[in-house]
């Protein structure tokens, strides 16, 4: 049985934040009474109405499920059962799985890129340590980032540049402008939409820096969301690009402009508890 949600169900859930808007497409397509939860079936219907067959990289249809009990084998687990048998185990009446099954409608390439890695990362972890219980570093990185992920994409290399030197001031105030015209942050996380519900200072993704082309900010958020996936989706299948969770960039998300009432002052900025100075990361992943 699902634990008591700390919110109750709120249809108009988009208009809390603009962190939502990657999801807008998937839920609008979600026709429920207002009083009403979302039930395993409507987030199926959001599957079968999808433009491509969305699947395992294994080849099975992807559907949602009830959760079932403690997994006595390692193919009845969470991510095995979805890479061999296409089924997502789904809790009804809880955010965390209602966000989950909107990622699988908006990104379901890379939901099957991330889920790919993480099954033949678990396979070998069980094969050859007795216990089976220790992660490596590549499975907290395809956590992390399928629970907290977020891909900044941006024309303008002085802009990802800031983000890699923790440049946060000059970025988000000094380079306000441009952040506007140029700089988007696409949430992936499941959680992290979990938390943008009720948004507070502190929420931080583990993103991805994608180069990309001015033309992408006039395409439609239709035709984004399919790029993005495609980008994303090449990433994680590349066995070189993501291998630990050092990869990926933080990007403290209240410091985009309008994702915070208060971050319209400067001096949101000199919270450097939040906008936390810190070394360079690795270079910016190139999605041209």
């Amino acid at each position: 049985m699902a634990k008591p949600n700390p919110l109750p169900w709120d249809r108009n859930f988009l208009s809390r934040s603009p962190m939502f808007a990657p999801l807008y497409p998937a839920a609008r397509k979600l026709a429920v009474p207002i009083s009403a939860w979302p039930n395993i079936e409507d987030y199926q219907r959001l599957l079968e109405n999808a433009a491509v067959a969305v699947r395992s990289k294994s080849g099975a249809p992807i559907r949602f499920v009830p959760q079932g009990p403690k997994p006595a084998t390692f193919e009845e687990s969470y991510e095995p059962r979805i890479f061999l048998k296409g089924e997502v185990q789904t809790r009804c009446e809880n955010w965390h799985d209602f966000f989950q099954a909107l990622v699988w409608t908006t990104f379901p390439k890379t939901k099957a890129a991330l889920n790919t890695r993480h099954y033949f990362a678990a396979k070998e972890r069980t094969s050859t340590t007795p216990s089976g219980h220790h992660r490596g570093a590549l499975e907290n990185a395809l956590t992390l980032y399928d629970e907290c992920g977020a891909a900044v994409v941006s024309c303008n290399p002085a802009l990802l540049k800031m983000i890699r030197e923790f440049d946060w001031k000059s970025l988000f105030w000094h380079n306000r402008k441009h952040v506007k015209a140029e700089l988007m942050c696409f949430i992936f996380g499941h959680a992290m939409y979990e938390k943008a519900l009720e948004p507070y200072t502190g929420m931080t993704a583990n993103s991805v820096l994608l180069n990309t082309n001015s033309s992408f900010f006039a395409k439609p958020l239709a035709d984004q969301l399919g790029q993005l996936d495609d980008q994303l989706s090449a990433l994680f299948h590349n066995e070189n690009a993501i291998t630990a969770p050092q990869d990926f960039s933080p990007f403290p998300l209240l410091g985009m402009p309008g994702w915070h009432r208060e971050n319209e002052h400067e001096t949101y900025y000199d919270n450097t508890r939040y906008f936390r100075p810190g070394r360079s990361r690795l270079g910016v992943k190139n999605a041209d």
